[in-house]
């Protein structure tokens, strides 16, 4: 029934999530890994769907380590991912309001000092609103990026060419993401969190 509605052309992040709690409990990991990253990306604030992606990756074959990351771009991605656009957007809207209202009080402010307050205040929340923004900004730019996949093939091999007599460089399995760097014809080349990367067929991967 869910996938029924999803192909009328609705999408949302409770319908992707309750797709993804269905193939689970099917036990299609590949699918349901699948889903709940496009639910993520629809609502990355979205707790239930953060911890039920932890537990469905959980149960698949590879487990890749992820390179280390610049510990400051983590910390403004865990905040940036605190909430969904749409709040950083009416966050966005109001600090701009609150910032007019500052600049007519520091134009015609009752005192010099309340005027210069008024000043600094704007100035702060033109600083906070232009952060909130980039926030909402860059939660739409990733939901609408196409260069994410998940495998959905049981085992599939990854080569060094984008051919069949490629060199064979290891193997993954359903459910494990990657990121696709380019194409040639039926094959994409890929990269895994732990910065291998090779080429796979576009048949065994679908994108999130």
């Amino acid at each position: 029934y869910y996938t029924e509605i999803e192909k009328r052309g609705y999408a949302s992040w409770p319908l992707f999530y309750n797709i993804a709690n269905s193939h689970f409990k099917l036990g299609n990991r590949g699918k349901s890994i699948l889903y709940y990253e496009r639910a993520l990306r629809l609502n990355p604030s979205e707790g239930d769907i953060q911890n039920n992606l932890r537990h469905a990756k959980q149960f698949t074959v590879d487990k890749i380590e992820e390179l280390p990351e610049f510990i400051l771009k983590t910390w403004i991605r865990d905040i940036n991912y605190k909430l969904s656009s749409d709040t950083w957007v009416t966050i966005s809207l109001v600090l701009f309001v609150l910032v007019a209202l500052l600049l007519l009080n520091f134009r015609y402010g009752p005192s010099p000092r309340a005027r210069k307050l008024s000043f600094f205040a704007s100035m702060l929340s033109l600083l906070i609103g232009i952060g909130v923004t980039l926030f909402a900004w860059n939660q739409r730019n990733a939901y609408h990026k196409v260069d994410e996949a998940v495998i959905m093939m049981p085992v599939s091999t990854v080569r060094s060419s984008p051919d069949m007599s490629g060199t064979t460089l290891f193997i993954l399995h359903e459910g494990t993401k990657a990121t696709i760097i380019e194409g040639f014809g039926k094959w994409r080349r890929i990269e895994l969190a732990d910065g291998r990367q090779g080429w796979i067929a576009s048949e065994d991967i679908e994108l999130i």
